[in-house]
Protein backbone atom coordinates (compact mmCIF):
# COMPACT_ATOMS: atom_id res chain seq x y z
CA UNK A 1 0.00 0.00 0.00
CA UNK A 2 1.22 3.49 -0.86
CA UNK A 3 0.25 7.06 0.00
CA UNK A 4 0.58 10.12 -2.22
CA UNK A 5 -0.10 13.48 -0.57
CA UNK A 6 -1.22 16.66 -2.28
CA UNK A 7 1.01 19.72 -1.97
CA UNK A 8 -2.08 21.86 -1.52
CA UNK A 9 -4.32 22.19 1.52
CA UNK A 10 -6.00 18.79 1.41
CA UNK A 11 -9.75 18.64 0.78
CA UNK A 12 -10.04 14.90 1.31
CA UNK A 13 -8.51 11.48 0.76
CA UNK A 14 -9.23 9.15 -2.17
CA UNK A 15 -8.79 5.38 -1.94
CA UNK A 16 -8.42 3.78 -5.39
CA UNK A 17 -9.19 0.09 -5.94
CA UNK A 18 -7.96 -1.28 -9.27
CA UNK A 19 -9.39 -3.90 -11.62
CA UNK A 20 -8.54 -7.46 -12.67
CA UNK A 21 -5.11 -8.57 -13.90
CA UNK A 22 -3.50 -5.15 -13.28
CA UNK A 23 -1.70 -3.12 -10.59
CA UNK A 24 -1.53 0.34 -9.02
CA UNK A 25 1.12 1.60 -11.46
CA UNK A 26 -1.52 1.88 -14.18
CA UNK A 27 -3.19 4.67 -12.19
CA UNK A 28 -0.23 7.06 -12.12
CA UNK A 29 -2.01 9.66 -14.25
CA UNK A 30 -5.18 9.57 -12.15
CA UNK A 31 -3.19 9.76 -8.90
CA UNK A 32 -1.23 12.76 -10.16
CA UNK A 33 -4.36 14.59 -11.28
CA UNK A 34 -6.19 13.98 -7.99
CA UNK A 35 -3.21 15.33 -6.03
CA UNK A 36 -3.20 18.44 -8.21
CA UNK A 37 -6.87 18.91 -7.34
CA UNK A 38 -6.12 18.86 -3.60
CA UNK A 39 -6.67 15.22 -2.66
CA UNK A 40 -4.39 12.75 -0.92
CA UNK A 41 -4.45 9.30 -2.52
CA UNK A 42 -4.15 5.86 -0.90
CA UNK A 43 -3.78 2.77 -3.07
CA UNK A 44 -2.26 -0.68 -3.08
CA UNK A 45 -2.09 -3.77 -5.24
CA UNK A 46 -4.91 -6.22 -4.63
CA UNK A 47 -4.00 -9.68 -3.27
CA UNK A 48 -2.54 -11.88 -5.97
CA UNK A 49 -1.81 -8.96 -8.29
CA UNK A 50 0.98 -6.47 -8.92
CA UNK A 51 3.74 -6.52 -6.32
CA UNK A 52 1.78 -8.38 -3.62
CA UNK A 53 2.99 -11.87 -4.44
CA UNK A 54 5.41 -13.58 -6.77
CA UNK A 55 4.05 -17.05 -6.05
CA UNK A 56 0.26 -16.76 -5.77
CA UNK A 57 -0.44 -14.36 -8.61
CA UNK A 58 -3.92 -14.61 -10.05
CA UNK A 59 -5.22 -16.41 -6.97
CA UNK A 60 -7.08 -15.62 -3.74
CA UNK A 61 -8.24 -17.86 -0.91
CA UNK A 62 -11.63 -16.15 -0.89
CA UNK A 63 -13.22 -12.85 -1.91
CA UNK A 64 -12.84 -11.77 1.72
CA UNK A 65 -9.13 -11.30 0.94
CA UNK A 66 -10.11 -8.34 -1.22
CA UNK A 67 -12.48 -6.86 1.35
CA UNK A 68 -9.84 -7.04 4.06
CA UNK A 69 -7.20 -5.36 1.88
CA UNK A 70 -9.50 -2.48 0.95
CA UNK A 71 -10.58 -2.03 4.58
CA UNK A 72 -6.90 -1.64 5.50
CA UNK A 73 -6.51 1.10 2.88
CA UNK A 74 -9.63 2.87 4.11
CA UNK A 75 -8.28 2.74 7.68
CA UNK A 76 -5.14 4.53 6.48
CA UNK A 77 -7.23 7.13 4.64
CA UNK A 78 -9.31 7.78 7.76
CA UNK A 79 -6.16 8.52 9.76
CA UNK A 80 -5.98 11.89 7.95
CA UNK A 81 -9.30 12.94 9.56
CA UNK A 82 -10.55 14.28 6.24
CA UNK A 83 -13.52 13.29 4.04
CA UNK A 84 -12.83 9.88 2.48
CA UNK A 85 -13.86 8.89 -1.04
CA UNK A 86 -13.39 5.53 -2.76
CA UNK A 87 -12.89 5.00 -6.50
CA UNK A 88 -13.38 1.46 -7.77
CA UNK A 89 -12.50 0.50 -11.33
CA UNK A 90 -13.84 -2.74 -12.82
CA UNK A 91 -13.17 -5.44 -10.22
CA UNK A 92 -12.53 -2.62 -7.75
CA UNK A 93 -16.11 -1.47 -8.23
CA UNK A 94 -17.39 -4.97 -7.46
CA UNK A 95 -15.20 -5.16 -4.34
CA UNK A 96 -16.43 -1.82 -3.00
CA UNK A 97 -20.08 -2.62 -3.68
CA UNK A 98 -19.75 -6.02 -2.02
CA UNK A 99 -17.92 -4.45 0.92
CA UNK A 100 -20.73 -1.95 1.43
CA UNK A 101 -23.15 -4.88 1.68
CA UNK A 102 -21.09 -6.36 4.51
CA UNK A 103 -20.17 -3.31 6.58
CA UNK A 104 -21.22 0.31 7.07
CA UNK A 105 -18.37 2.65 6.17
CA UNK A 106 -18.02 6.36 6.85
CA UNK A 107 -17.44 7.40 3.25
CA UNK A 108 -18.26 10.80 1.82
CA UNK A 109 -18.74 9.31 -1.61
CA UNK A 110 -18.19 6.30 -3.86
CA UNK A 111 -17.18 6.52 -7.53
CA UNK A 112 -17.67 3.37 -9.61
CA UNK A 113 -15.86 3.20 -12.95
CA UNK A 114 -17.20 0.40 -15.16
CA UNK A 115 -17.95 -1.83 -12.14
CA UNK A 116 -17.57 -5.52 -12.90
CA UNK A 117 -21.01 -6.78 -11.89
CA UNK A 118 -20.90 -9.38 -14.65
CA UNK A 119 -18.79 -10.46 -17.63
CA UNK A 120 -20.19 -9.96 -21.10
CA UNK A 121 -21.60 -13.16 -22.58
CA UNK A 122 -19.07 -13.99 -25.28
CA UNK A 123 -17.55 -17.21 -26.56
CA UNK A 124 -14.46 -16.55 -24.44
CA UNK A 125 -16.34 -15.87 -21.20
CA UNK A 126 -18.51 -18.96 -21.74
CA UNK A 127 -15.37 -21.07 -22.17
CA UNK A 128 -13.87 -19.49 -19.05
CA UNK A 129 -17.02 -20.26 -17.07
CA UNK A 130 -17.08 -23.91 -18.09
CA UNK A 131 -13.34 -24.21 -17.50
CA UNK A 132 -13.71 -22.84 -13.97
CA UNK A 133 -16.70 -25.12 -13.31
CA UNK A 134 -15.13 -28.37 -14.44
CA UNK A 135 -11.40 -27.75 -14.67
CA UNK A 136 -8.62 -27.61 -12.17
CA UNK A 137 -8.05 -30.47 -9.76
CA UNK A 138 -5.73 -28.24 -7.72
CA UNK A 139 -7.19 -25.21 -5.93
CA UNK A 140 -4.60 -22.89 -7.51
CA UNK A 141 -4.46 -24.47 -10.99
CA UNK A 142 -4.67 -21.68 -13.57
CA UNK A 143 -5.94 -20.86 -17.03
CA UNK A 144 -5.58 -17.91 -19.44
CA UNK A 145 -8.58 -15.53 -19.47
CA UNK A 146 -7.60 -14.39 -22.99
CA UNK A 147 -8.53 -10.76 -22.45
CA UNK A 148 -7.59 -8.61 -25.43
CA UNK A 149 -6.02 -5.39 -24.11
CA UNK A 150 -7.09 -3.60 -27.29
CA UNK A 151 -10.69 -4.04 -26.13
CA UNK A 152 -10.09 -2.24 -22.84
CA UNK A 153 -9.19 1.20 -24.20
CA UNK A 154 -9.07 3.10 -27.48
CA UNK A 155 -5.70 4.64 -26.61
CA UNK A 156 -2.96 3.10 -28.76
CA UNK A 157 -0.27 4.38 -26.37
CA UNK A 158 -1.89 2.68 -23.38
CA UNK A 159 -2.33 -0.57 -25.32
CA UNK A 160 1.37 -0.55 -26.24
CA UNK A 161 2.35 0.08 -22.61
CA UNK A 162 0.20 -2.67 -21.16
CA UNK A 163 1.40 -5.24 -23.69
CA UNK A 164 4.94 -4.72 -22.38
CA UNK A 165 4.02 -4.50 -18.70
CA UNK A 166 5.58 -7.41 -16.80
CA UNK A 167 3.27 -6.87 -13.82
CA UNK A 168 0.13 -7.52 -15.86
CA UNK A 169 -1.44 -10.95 -15.47
CA UNK A 170 -3.10 -13.15 -18.06
CA UNK A 171 -3.65 -16.31 -16.04
CA UNK A 172 -5.92 -16.73 -13.02
CA UNK A 173 -6.77 -19.74 -10.91
CA UNK A 174 -9.99 -21.67 -11.46
CA UNK A 175 -10.77 -20.93 -7.82
CA UNK A 176 -10.30 -17.18 -8.38
CA UNK A 177 -12.69 -17.19 -11.33
CA UNK A 178 -15.35 -19.13 -9.45
CA UNK A 179 -15.01 -16.74 -6.50
CA UNK A 180 -15.56 -13.73 -8.78
CA UNK A 181 -18.59 -15.25 -10.53
CA UNK A 182 -20.18 -16.22 -7.20
CA UNK A 183 -19.56 -12.77 -5.73
CA UNK A 184 -21.05 -11.04 -8.76
CA UNK A 185 -24.28 -12.99 -8.25
CA UNK A 186 -24.32 -12.46 -4.48
CA UNK A 187 -23.63 -8.73 -4.80
CA UNK A 188 -26.36 -8.05 -7.36
CA UNK A 189 -28.88 -10.00 -5.26
CA UNK A 190 -28.18 -7.99 -2.10
CA UNK A 191 -28.00 -4.35 -3.20
CA UNK A 192 -30.69 -3.46 -0.66
CA UNK A 193 -28.17 -4.10 2.13
CA UNK A 194 -26.16 -1.01 1.19
CA UNK A 195 -26.66 1.87 3.60
CA UNK A 196 -27.31 5.29 1.99
CA UNK A 197 -24.13 6.76 0.51
CA UNK A 198 -23.46 9.20 -2.34
CA UNK A 199 -22.56 7.18 -5.46
CA UNK A 200 -21.38 8.33 -8.87
CA UNK A 201 -21.61 5.58 -11.51
CA UNK A 202 -19.62 5.76 -14.75
CA UNK A 203 -19.68 3.39 -17.71
CA UNK A 204 -18.80 3.40 -21.39
CA UNK A 205 -21.39 2.38 -23.96
CA UNK A 206 -18.80 0.33 -25.87
CA UNK A 207 -17.41 -1.55 -22.87
CA UNK A 208 -16.38 -4.98 -24.18
CA UNK A 209 -15.62 -6.60 -20.84
CA UNK A 210 -18.50 -5.77 -18.49
CA UNK A 211 -22.10 -6.93 -18.86
CA UNK A 212 -23.80 -3.54 -19.21
CA UNK A 213 -27.20 -5.03 -18.41
CA UNK A 214 -25.99 -5.63 -14.84
CA UNK A 215 -24.82 -2.03 -14.58
CA UNK A 216 -28.29 -0.96 -15.73
CA UNK A 217 -29.81 -3.07 -12.94
CA UNK A 218 -27.60 -1.30 -10.41
CA UNK A 219 -28.55 2.05 -11.92
CA UNK A 220 -32.26 1.27 -11.55
CA UNK A 221 -32.06 -0.06 -8.01
CA UNK A 222 -29.61 2.39 -6.44
CA UNK A 223 -29.92 6.13 -5.95
CA UNK A 224 -26.84 7.32 -7.80
CA UNK A 225 -25.52 9.96 -10.18
CA UNK A 226 -24.93 8.34 -13.57
CA UNK A 227 -22.38 9.29 -16.21
CA UNK A 228 -22.79 7.36 -19.46
CA UNK A 229 -19.83 7.84 -21.81
CA UNK A 230 -20.83 7.33 -25.43
CA UNK A 231 -18.30 5.32 -27.43
CA UNK A 232 -15.95 4.75 -24.49
CA UNK A 233 -14.39 1.34 -23.73
CA UNK A 234 -13.88 -0.27 -20.30
CA UNK A 235 -10.94 1.67 -18.86
CA UNK A 236 -12.47 5.14 -18.62
CA UNK A 237 -9.42 6.66 -16.91
CA UNK A 238 -7.25 5.41 -19.81
CA UNK A 239 -9.41 6.66 -22.67
CA UNK A 240 -8.16 9.53 -24.88
CA UNK A 241 -10.85 11.74 -23.32
CA UNK A 242 -9.98 10.81 -19.73
CA UNK A 243 -9.80 14.50 -18.75
CA UNK A 244 -13.59 14.66 -19.12
CA UNK A 245 -14.01 11.70 -16.78
CA UNK A 246 -11.62 13.29 -14.28
CA UNK A 247 -13.59 16.54 -14.33
CA UNK A 248 -16.82 14.72 -13.42
CA UNK A 249 -15.12 12.81 -10.61
CA UNK A 250 -13.55 15.91 -9.08
CA UNK A 251 -16.78 17.92 -9.42
CA UNK A 252 -18.66 15.15 -7.61
CA UNK A 253 -16.18 15.10 -4.73
CA UNK A 254 -15.92 18.90 -4.47
CA UNK A 255 -19.71 19.19 -4.30
CA UNK A 256 -19.87 16.57 -1.56
CA UNK A 257 -17.29 18.51 0.44
CA UNK A 258 -19.23 21.73 -0.04
CA UNK A 259 -22.38 19.92 1.05
CA UNK A 260 -20.88 18.93 4.40
CA UNK A 261 -19.72 22.50 4.94
CA UNK A 262 -15.99 22.27 4.31
CA UNK A 263 -14.91 25.59 2.78
CA UNK A 264 -12.79 25.26 -0.36
CA UNK A 265 -10.39 28.03 -1.29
Amino acid sequence: MWKWETKKTAKGVVVIVHSILEHHGRYAWLITQLRRQGYHVVMGDLPGQGQTSRVRKGHINSFADYREAVLDWIDVAESYYLPVFVIGSGLGGLIITNLLEHITLKLEGVILLSPLFGFQHTTTTRKNFFASSFGGTSKDAKFDMKIDYAQLTRSEDVIAEVQNDSLMLSQVSYHWYRSIIETMKETMENLERIEPVAIQLHYGTEDRLVDLSQIKVFEREMACEVKEWSGFYHELHQEPENEKVLTEIVDFMDKRIEYIGLILE
